[in-house]
């Protein structure tokens, strides 16, 4: 009886079935939009997906577990890009080979850019062998039947990327009929300034104490003092910068508050704000997002939406032209140099060893170098960092390519070699393309010749031999273009 035990044992572990275990990650968003609903809260995406998962496990015919090792939520993001803090967490934490699964409750919740989502889908996670299960559209990319979503995955993609882009242009619609009706569709008041309802439209109302640092800064940059020299004076006195005012919402530092000192670019801006003069000035940046992109564009100002004197002014207008008169002129100084900052060879790609921010590229009596802005700060945020010369820096680059150079044993005339290789081979590519327009243009010759005859013979009637020719003509066109 013990060995048929033993038997019976034996073949019961052998019969169980082993699958793998996925370490899986859910992913869950909600954007700002109005017309979502209230069921689509964040907790109620996260849940389900747990219930998912929990059923998924438990059922005995499955073919893989799923074991959940984290949640990543994104609240308040839109789905347009995928530059979301949750998201980001998510794809470092695949990068460290902590997920190699990705759960969500349906597509739109994980994008509604359709370019960049079937970017993610059918190039990304499948080149870093990670599963993508969208569980509302029973869509599973390793399933055997994956293939046979795709269309119906482009589908509701293109449909979520169009419902986006499709409320984005009433929004925009709605939004320039509010501007054109005097109503301020800022989110945040520009400084010096606070927003109040008056009849139901958004009105700027002057903040007193901020607008003296507004009438101050103006009054010193019409002066003649230079933007630095108003930055550390208002780092000396103990006044906000414009994104601490927001968070106080008062001017000067109090105990247990933290002073930063003010940016040249926030100061630039103040100096270059149209709606201190009295005029309500809206509508000088236009979205390129029903384009497909993030950025926006910068509109003439006879594209602008100006409603004059809708609130009360802090400067004059004409102190408001001189101060443009004096920021045009630094702005031609600094062109007149005659060079540009992004031509530099280390520009955007060198960043402070102390501090980690992005070096600054400048140029001074013929010296080009690069700094850290915040070597400048007087505030904590000061770096004790220093500048280095471009020329150093390259002597730095060269000297570790000559070690790599070195420690790979390559030598500058392999280089050569492998760049002359390089060039053959589009050579031949280029012939090789060459050689086919070439042979196109002899099958487009002799195709119309035989049409003629067969038109001549009465084998073809007119027209066709006139589409034919016409045909060859439109790749002639074209033809003389790829010459």
């Amino acid at each position: 009886m013990a060995r048929t035990a033993k038997r019976y044992q034996k073949s019961a572990k052998e019969s169980q079935v082993e699958f793998p275990i996925y370490k899986a990650g859910i992913y869950a968003r909600l954007s700002v939009d109005h017309d979502e609903k209230k069921s689509e809260s964040m907790e109620t995406q996260v849940g389900m997906l747990k219930e998912f998962i929990q059923r998924h496990n438990e059922n005995p015919n499955r073919e893989y577990g799923l074991g959940l090792c984290g949640i990543y939520t994104d609240l308040g993001k839109t789905g347009t890009h995928f530059e979301r803090p949750g998201f980001q967490r998510l794809m470092n934490d695949i990068r460290e080979g902590k997920l190699n699964c990705v759960l969500v409750k349906d597509f739109s919740r994980f994008g509604r850019n359709y370019i960049e989502t079937g970017e993610y889908l059918e190039k990304v996670f499948p080149s870093m062998k990670v599963r993508f299960l969208s569980v509302c559209d029973h869509y599973d990319s390793f399933a055997f039947h994956a293939k046979s979503q795709e269309l119906s995955m482009h589908i509701k993609n293109l449909v979520n990327d169009a419902y986006v882009k499709d409320i984005s242009a009433k929004e925009r619609t709605v939004k320039r009929s509010s501007q054109e009706n005097g109503d301020y569709v800022g989110s945040l008041a520009p400084y010096g300034y606070r927003i109040a309802k008056e009849k139901g439209i958004r009105k700027l109302v002057i903040d007193m104490e901020a607008a003296e640092i507004v009438k101050r800064i103006f009054r010193e940059y019409v002066e003649g003092k230079s933007i630095s020299h108003i930055r550390n004076g208002l780092f000396e006195d103990g006044i906000h910068r414009v994104s601490d005012f927001n968070k106080y919402h008062h001017v000067y530092c109090q105990k247990g508050e933290v002073l930063h000192e003010w940016g040249n670019s926030s100061i630039r801006a103040i100096l270059g704000r149209n709606h201190y003069y009295g005029d309500l000035v809206q509508h000088k940046y236009a979205s390129r997002f029903s384009k497909g992109e993030k950025w926006c564009d910068t509109l003439s100002e006879s594209e602008w939406i100006i409603i004059p004197k809708t609130h009360e002014p802090i400067i004059s207008r004409e102190m408001f032209g001189q101060a443009q008169v004096r920021l045009k002129a630094a702005k031609r100084v600094g062109r007149s140099i005659g060079w540009d900052e992004n031509d530099r060879a280390f520009s955007h790609v060198c960043y402070c060893g102390n501090c980690g921010r992005k070096m600054s590229v400048g140029k001074s009596d013929g010296y080009v170098g690069y700094f850290c802005q915040a070597s400048h700060y007087q505030d904590k945020r000061k770096c004790p960092a220093k500048s280095i010369s471009e020329s150093k820096m390259q002597r730095i680059v060269r000297s570790e390519i000559s070690r790599q150079f070195s420690t790979l044993g390559i030598q500058p005339k392999h280089m050569t070699a492998l760049c002359k290789a390089v060039f053959q081979e589009k050579i031949k590519l280029l012939q090789k393309e060459i050689q086919k327009i070439e042979a196109d243009e002899k099958r487009m010759v002799r195709k119309a010749a035989e049409a003629y005859l067969k038109y001549k013979e009465g084998k073809i009637e007119l027209q066709a031999y006139v589409e034919v020719k016409e045909e060859r003509c439109q790749w002639e066109v074209f033809f003389a273009g790829q010459r």
